[in-house]
């Protein structure tokens, strides 16, 4: 079962001609576990943080840090492309990643409490309830990711961002592709949470590859960041889909 994350596809291709070191500095189920606990908790952490100085700045000033936005977004992107690229250096950028990101979702999640109170705590828990739903489904195999289900979550997943651009352009001109509000608007939050959800179980999969491959050590770091991504977008999608309640 071959990924198709475009890093892991290149290392995985190789990883018959390379030598890493035997299996010492291979990969390992634990050692990615915990890599991705610390980055969910750095993520957490930081977050919690930008929400206080967020809530502050907003106090003193009565608007949202857009620069502490803007900049933390700007950043996360640079390290998720160059982890992406270059995944020998994600032991260094996964944890600046987990930061960036934190920053962001901490400006982003405080907006949305001030405006719906509990938001938080809600979208919080559904995303961890999630998640360890699509563990255990894929766990016991209740979802296994064959080559077709990989490309239909795959090729899902490029057609919401595609969808997210055209939106995002269509609004310089002041016209929305998506709908904001309604019945649609809702149920196009739901598709694309489910469709973040079904990525969980290529992320698990690709965890399991990489250990069985014997893959090199960092490739727990870059697992780990893999499903950080995953896990912070279905946290803005549950959060998007539980500020259309009202």
């Amino acid at each position: 079962m071959r990924s198709t994350n475009p890093a892991m596809a290149v290392v995985l291709n190789q990883a018959g001609s390379l030598n890493f070191g035997g299996l010492a500095n291979a990969a390992t189920l634990s050692g990615t576990t915990t890599k991705a606990l610390v980055l969910i908790i750095i993520t957490m952490i930081v977050g919690y943080g930008s929400m206080i100085f967020c809530l502050d700045y907003i106090i003193n000033n009565g608007k949202i840090p857009t620069f502490l936005l803007t900049g933390s977004i700007i950043a996360a992107l640079v390290v998720a492309m160059i982890t992406i690229f270059k995944p020998q250096a994600s032991p260094i950028t996964a944890p600046l990643y987990a930061i960036t990101e934190g920053c962001a979702l901490g400006t982003i999640s405080m907006a949305l409490e001030l405006k719906y109170p509990g938001i938080v705590s809600t979208a919080v828990m559904s995303t961890f309830a999630v998640v360890l739903a699509m563990l255990a489904l894929w766990k016991f195999k209740v979802i296994v990711p064959t080559a077709r289900f990989r490309s239909i979550v795959t090729g899902a997943t490029a057609g919401v961002f595609v969808l997210y651009l055209l939106n995002f352009v269509t609004g310089l001109f002041g016209f929305n592709l998506l709908p904001s509000t309604g019945a649609l608007s809702i149920g196009i939050s739901l598709l694309i949470c489910t469709i973040a959800a079904f990525n969980l179980v290529l992320d698990f999969e690709n965890i399991q590859v990489s250990v069985d491959e014997g893959l090199p050590k960092y490739f727990e770091y870059f697992n780990a960041f893999s499903l950080l991504v995953t896990i912070c977008w279905l946290y803005i999608e549950i959060l998007n889909l539980l500020s259309k309640r009202e």
